[in-house]
This record gives C-alpha cells, structure tokens and sequence, in this order.
C-alpha cells in the first residue's frame, strides 16, 4: 500500500513538471553548490537543481512515451506479419528489411537537426526510427501463440482477429511485450540524451542531455563538476532502475535471454 502511493505520488509529481520551461536566469553565475543553490548555477545564472527539475519529467516522459508508441507499432506490423494475408506478410517484413539496412541513427540525426523536435515530435521521431526493430520478434511470440489449441477453437467458432488478439494472442505474449517496452525506454532515453547533448533538441524542452551540454564549455573549470554531473548521475540512475525492472541483471531483456 505504502509503496503504491509512493509510486502515485512520484507519478504525479513528474506528470505535473513535464513542459516546464527552463529556469528563469539570475545574477548568480557559476556559483558553486551551496545554501542558496544547492546543485550550483550555470553559465547565465540558472538553478542547476531547478533545471533539473524541469529536465527530469521531461526526458522521463519522452522516452515512456516513445516506448508506447514504438510497442504499438510494432504489435500492428507484428500482427500484419503473422496473422495477415501472405501480400500482406510480404510487405511487412520487407519493409522491416529495408528499415533495418537504413542507419536509422543517421535519419534521426539528420530530422532531428532539421525541425529542433520539441516532446510531441521527439516521441513520434522515435517510434518512427525503432518499431521496425522489435517486429520480427512480435511476429515470432505471436506465431508460436497461433499454435496454442484454444486459439484454433476459437477460429473455427469464428471469431475476428480483433477478439482472438485481445483474449488470445497479446494476454500470454505479455511479459516479453513487457521486456521489449523496457528495452524500448531505454533506447529512447539514450537517443534523447544523445539528442539533447548534440544540440538537436528545441532549446526551450529542458532535458538531461541538454544540460549535460551546456557543461560541455567549462570541461577545464571546477565548474563542469556541478554541470555535468548532476543530468549525468540522473540518467544512469534512470537506466539502472528500468535495467532493475526488466528483471536481469545482466541488462539483458526477457526476450534476449530466451533467444
């Protein structure tokens, strides 16, 4: 009960910062940590630890909402490739050959530098340049699901595609829908901060690698310490907890470590 409202509690309180702008500038530039900035000040005299603050729904929010998205994506090719005509298997699964031969962290690069994505499109270039890599590991689940006696008798009963998916076909399959989304997160987070550190980002969306950018001019001062490190240490704690949650210590996802 405790932990649930835990969970709640810090649910809400991301929800509620994601869109914050960036802290307002002050007086105080490159202040080290102390009272009255715990976490220092950057270069033009913003809160290291407000930016933090704003920064932290932010990318949180991007890469859960990019993993949902690239899920759903690749479900529908995962079910158009295993459950749909052969034409329609047929171009699925070419079309996952072709994107997987393009270097979608080129294409990424290069959208991203062209439009500045703020969150909405950042979640979209996202599921766009992944969902193509999870497909043929969702055909896979769910043809070995179409085996299943259960689902046979309910073909021959007559039920649709949209009921077998939902009562049949997804229900087992949900613990390694569970890792690829986890595995999903992860990617997006790193895509974001690289993003963000690169400068491909909207400057106005506050994020982890955006910060860690702005450190980048003060690499040979003290003050890299209290610029770097504070984005720094929240990502890696941000991909240790959703490695923690994937349920392997060893970083694999569920469905690496049965194939």
């Amino acid at each position: 009960m405790g932990r649930g409202l835990g969970l709640a509690i810090a649910v809400v309180l991301l929800v509620s910062g994601i869109g914050l702008p960036p802290p307002a500038t002050g007086p105080d530039i490159l202040m080290a940590p102390g009272f009255a900035h715990p976490l220092g000040t950057n270069d033009i005299g913003q809160d290291v630890l407000a930016g933090l603050l704003a920064a932290t729904p932010n990318s949180i929010a991007i890469a859960f909402l990019a993993a949902a998205a690239t899920l759903a994506l690749a479900i529908l090719g995962g079910l158009a490739a295993a459950c749909g005509g052969r034409i329609v298997q047929a171009l699925v699964l070419r079309l996952v050959d072709i994107l997987q031969i393009l270097p979608s962290i080129l294409i990424l690069l290069v959208v991203a530098a062209s439009l500045e994505p703020g969150l909405v499109t950042l979640v979209l270039l996202l599921a766009l340049t992944n969902w193509h890599d999870d497909v043929r590991v969702v055909r896979a689940l769910i043809l070995r699901e179409l085996t299943r006696e259960s689902l046979q008798q309910a073909r021959l009963v007559g039920y649709g595609w949209s009921y077998l998916s939902v009562r049949h076909l997804l229900p087992p399959i949900a613990p390694e829908l569970r890792a690829l989304a986890l595995e999903s997160v992860r990617r997006a987070a790193l895509k974001t901060a690289g993003l963000g550190f690169l400068g491909l980002v909207d400057p106005q969306l506050p994020t982890w690698g955006g910060m860690m950018q702005d450190a980048l001019g003060h690499l040979t001062t003290p003050a890299w310490a209290w610029l770097m490190l504070p984005p720094a240490v929240t990502l890696a704690l941000f991909l240790l907890t959703i490695q923690r949650l994937s349920g392997d210590p060893s970083g694999r996802t569920a469905a690496e470590a049965e194939a």
